[in-house]
This record gives C-alpha cells, structure tokens and sequence, in this order.
C-alpha cells in the first residue's frame, strides 16, 4: 500500500470555541505519543474521512502539519488514528486522536478479520456461519502492521468444522498474542435443525428406555405366591 499523507494545521482554539471549526467542516484533534508533547491540530474533515477509509485503525498515516501562516513544520509525523469521538445523535466527527509512533518499535494495534470465499457446510448443508471476532490484536513494526486479515472460510466444508487463531495466515513479522485455540469462524447447524436433532434424540432414548422395561419384565423371575402354587400342584 503506498503511504498516506494528511495535511493539518496547528490549532489555536480549544474547549468549547472548537465548534466553530466543526461548523466550517474542519475536525480538531491531537498528535500524542511517547516522548513528546501533545500538539492540537485542526483537519478537513472530507481529508480525514479519504486517510481514514484507506488506513483504518492499524495503517501508518503520515500527518505533515502547518502553521497559521501556511508554514510546514517540517515533519513527518507518522500516526495511527487511535480513536474517534462521534457526536451521539448525528454521528459526526466531534474529535480525533492520532498516536504518534516510533517506526523503529513495535506497536499494538487492532486489525479487522475480513472473511473471503464461502462455505459448502453453509451452502450445501444448511450451517450457520458463526463469526465470534471481527478484530485482533497483533504486535509488528509500524510500517508492517496489515490494513485487515483475511480468513478464508472456503476451508470449513462440514458442520461443527472450525478457524482459530492457529489457522490465521499473518504477514512476515506480525503476532499476536490471543491463545491460538480461539475460534476466529465456526459453522454450526441450524436452530432448527438443533431442536429437530434433539427431538429425534429424545425420542430415541425414550424408545431404549421402553425396550430395556419391556426386556426386564419379561425376564423377570416368578412372584413368590406363583411359585408356591406350582409346588402344591406338583405334590
């Protein structure tokens, strides 16, 4: 992926005047990060939605930053968008934090698992797709954390069948460190086809149930009177 670039400016308002910028579509935000100090910036918000549909939350976003005066900075500053704060009833961007980071130390980061083919136990018998992750955590340098992984669901052709984390392909110098046994996707059977299943269960320890009654009785030994009966006729 080629690099992304997002241009800023310093920002001078704060507290409650950073409204006025929203209503000239401009986003206020921060650049923090390790060892340095929080700088408050101001983005177009139609720049930031371009960065942000093409970095997601794990893509290095480069973030060149201005002055008043239409002067650089100077610097690159290489960030993660770490969080978004919307307004609760519009869903506008109300602010951005941008992590800064050191391209030379590894970093966390959340990745999206993104499901490709598709499943013969979903098609051909019936099964549910059951997706209990949509993210994980890995751990790579800042250049080499992947935009999304992918998880080919064309390799679960039976019920029951599953993918864990073991079975995720990641890029040359990525980790992760979520127990490898979770369950990425899995197909199970239908709620239908689980009650009809559980009925014809039911139904068959039922019927084992009346045949072992059946066998023990006929079986049984002879009550005690029957068996004094047949004494006396014998004498």
């Amino acid at each position: 992926m080629a690099d992304i670039e997002l241009r800023a400016q310093t920002r001078t308002l704060k507290g409650k005047k950073v409204g006025a910028l929203r209503r000239q579509g401009i986003i206020p935000a921060n650049i923090y990060g390790r060892g340095i100090e929080s700088l408050p910036v101001q983005i177009d918000v139609r720049a930031f939605r371009d960065a942000l549909a093409r970095a997601g939350h794990s893509t290095v976003v480069d973030v060149h930053v201005a002055s008043g005066s239409g002067q650089d900075d100077g610097k690159s500053h290489p960030v993660l968008i770490e969080h978004i704060a919307t307004h609760p009833a519009t869903g506008k961007v109300q602010h951005v934090d941008l992590r800064q980071v050191d391209l030379n130390r590894p970093v966390k980061a959340s990745v999206a698992l993104v499901l490709i083919g598709e499943s013969l136990a979903v098609k051909n018998e019936g099964g549910v797709l059951v997706h209990p992750l949509d993210n994980l955590e890995v751990e790579a340098l800042p250049r080499a954390l992947p935009h999304e992984i992918e998880v080919d669901i064309s390799v679960l052709t039976e019920l029951d069948q599953s993918i864990t984390v073991a079975d995720l392909r990641l890029p040359p110098g990525v980790t992760v460190d979520t127990d490898p046994s979770t369950v990425v996707a899995q197909v199970i059977a239908s709620k239908l086809e689980q009650e009809v299943a559980a009925e014809e269960a039911e139904t068959a320890a039922e019927a084992a149930a009346d045949a072992a009654e059946t066998a023990a009785e006929e079986g049984a030994e002879p009550a005690e009177g029957d068996a004094s009966a047949d004494t006396k006729e014998g004498e």
